[in-house]
C-alpha cells in the first residue's frame, strides 16, 4: 500500500513540474535566440550578394562605378538590418501565478476523484481481511470452529469485560468438548451480568456433558434455578428433553422440546428441534408397538443426512450379557476429521436390540456440531459395562469408519468385539 501511494505521488509531482516549467520559463531567452538567428542570416546573405557583385565586376558585366554604388547600397542594407535587430527596451510584465496554480489543483483533484470513483481504494484498506476470507473459505467446519475459538480467546484476552465474547467462547468450548472451560466462561459472564436463565441453561448443558450426560444434584440445582427465573428457557428445556430422550422417556422429551417450539424464542433452530420432536414421537410409537406412520417418514428432509443403522448383538456377546443386568448401549456418530463430540447419538438398552435407528441432525448436542456440518463420519455402537459415555476397557463395540454423511442405504452393525482390559 505504501509503495502504491509513493508511485501516485511521484506521477503527480512529475505532472506539476511540467506545468510549472512551462509557465516559469523566460521569454527573453527565446527572443535572444531568434535575434541571433536573424543576424546570422543577414550576414550570410550580405556575403552572397557581395560575391555576386565581385564576380560581375571581374567578368566586366558591370563597371567599377556601378560596383561601388551597388556595394554601398548592400552595406547600407546590412547596417539597417543590424540596427533594427538591436535589443529594444522591454517593459517587464508581472507574471500571474493564478493559471498554473489552477491547473495544478485540477490535476491533483481530478486524479484523486477519478481514482475514488473508478479505482479500488477500499481494497487497500483491508487487504488482510480479504486474504483471510479467501483462506478461511477453504477450511472445514472443524477448522472454522477452531479458528473461531482462537478469535474469541483473543477477544476476551484483550477485553476481559466483554461479556458477549465470554458467552460465545463458552458455547464454542462446548462444541469442542472443553466443558470445564465452558463452565468457567459462563461463570465469568454471570459475575458481570448477574444470574439469568439464558446463562444458567448453557452452564447446565456444559455440566451435563462433563458428567457423561447424567444429571446429578449440582446440575439439577442449576436447572431448577434457571427454570425458576424463566420456565420457558430454551437451553434448559432442550437439555431436559435430551436427557429424557436418552432415558427413553420420549413423552417427556416431546413435552420439553415443544415448550421451546411454542415459545417462539429467537436464536433456536426450529427445523432441527421440530425434527427432534418428530423423532421422539416416532420412538414413542415404536415403544408402544406401533409402526411409524408414512407422515413421519415423509417429514424427514431428503436434503439432510439420515443414517439408518441396524444394530444387533453378536451371539457371544448375548451370552455374556444374559447373566448380568441390562446394559446401556450408545450408538453415535462423530466427525471423521475433527472433535470427538457426537454429532448424533441415541441411548438404548441391550434388551432393545436388535433395532434399527436413524441418526440425524435432531440428535445433535449443539447446533454447531451436526451431521449436516461434515462430509464423513465414524459410527460406533457400544455396550457400556459401566453405563457411561465413551469406549472403555471391557466394553463391547462395533464401528463403521469413514461413512458418507449422506449415505442412503442401511448400515449394519453387529456388536461382537470386546475392548481389551
Amino acid at each position: 500500500m505504501t509503495t502504491f501511494w509513493l508511485a501516485v505521488l511521484s506521477l503527480i509531482v512529475i505532472a506539476l513540474l511540467i506545468v510549472w516549467r512551462i509557465f516559469s520559463s523566460s521569454k527573453d531567452t527565446i527572443g535572444a535566440e531568434n535575434l541571433n538567428i536573424r543576424q546570422e542570416t543577414n550576414v550570410t546573405l550580405y556575403h552572397e550578394h557581395l560575391s555576386l557583385l565581385e564576380h560581375d565586376l571581374a567578368e566586366g558585366s558591370i563597371e567599377q562605378e556601378s560596383y561601388i554604388q551597388l556595394k554601398a547600397e548592400l552595406d547600407k542594407t546590412l547596417l539597417q538590418d543590424a540596427s533594427s535587430s538591436q535589443p529594444r527596451e522591454v517593459t517587464k510584465i508581472t507574471r500571474s501565478w493564478v493559471w498554473p496554480a489552477c491547473i495544478a489543483f485540477s490535476i491533483v483533484s481530478l486524479s484523486l476523484y477519478s481514482y475514488m470513483k473508478l479505482g479500488a481504494y477500499q481494497l487497500l484498506n483491508a487487504p488482510t481481511a480479504i486474504n483471510e476470507n479467501d483462506e478461511h473459505s477453504q477450511l472445514t467446519p472443524e477448522q472454522m470452529l477452531a479458528f473461531r475459538l482462537q478469535q474469541l480467546q483473543s477477544e476476551v484476552k484483550e477485553n476481559p469485560t466483554n461479556s458477549q465474547a465470554w458467552f460465545s467462547l463458552g458455547q464454542a468450548y462446548i462444541s469442542v468438548g472443553e466443558f470445564d472451560n465452558a463452565i468457567e466462561a459462563f461463570d465469568r459472564v454471570m459475575s458481570q451480568e448477574g444470574e439469568h436463565a439464558e446463562l444458567l441453561g448453557p452452564k447446565a448443558q456444559a455440566m451435563y456433558y462433563k458428567n457423561n450426560q447424567q444429571i446429578n444434584s449440582d446440575i439439577q440445582a442449576v436447572i431448577d434455578k434457571a427454570l425458576g427465573l424463566d420456565s420457558q428457557d430454551a437451553s434448559t428445556n432442550i437439555l431436559l428433553g435430551m436427557d429424557s430422550f436418552s432415558h427413553r422417556d420420549f413423552a417427556k422429551a416431546v413435552h420439553y422440546w415443544e415448550v421451546v417450539l411454542n415459545s417462539d424464542r429467537p436464536g433456536i433452530s426450529m427445523q432441527a428441534l421440530a425434527g427432534a420432536v418428530e423423532e421422539a414421537k416416532n420412538q414413542l410409537r415404536l415403544s408402544n408397538g406401533v409402526a411409524p406412520t408414512e407422515d413421519a417418514s415423509a417429514a424427514l428432509d431428503p436434503n439432510l443426512p439420515h443414517l439408518t443403522v441396524q444394530v444387533s448383538l453378536g451371539t457371544s456377546v448375548q451370552e455374556k450379557l444374559m447373566a448380568g443386568d441390562d446394559k446401556t448401549v450408545f450408538i453415535y456418530a462423530i466427525a471423521a476429521d475433527g472433535p470427538r463430540m457426537p454429532l448424533a447419538a441415541v441411548k438404548l438398552k441391550a434388551s432393545d436390540l436388535p433395532l434399527t435407528i436413524v441418526l440425524d441432525d435432531s440428535q445433535a448436542m449443539t447446533p454447531q456440531m451436526r451431521l449436516s456440518s461434515v462430509d464423513k463420519v465414524h459410527i460406533y455402537a457400544v455396550v457400556s459395562m459401566q453405563g457411561s459415555v465413551g469406549i472403555k476397557p471391557g466394553d463391547f463395540k462395533a464401528e463403521m469408519l469413514n461413512i458418507d454423511a449422506m449415505e442412503q442405504g442401511p448400515i449394519t452393525m453387529v456388536i461382537s468385539e470386546q475392548v481389551p482390559q
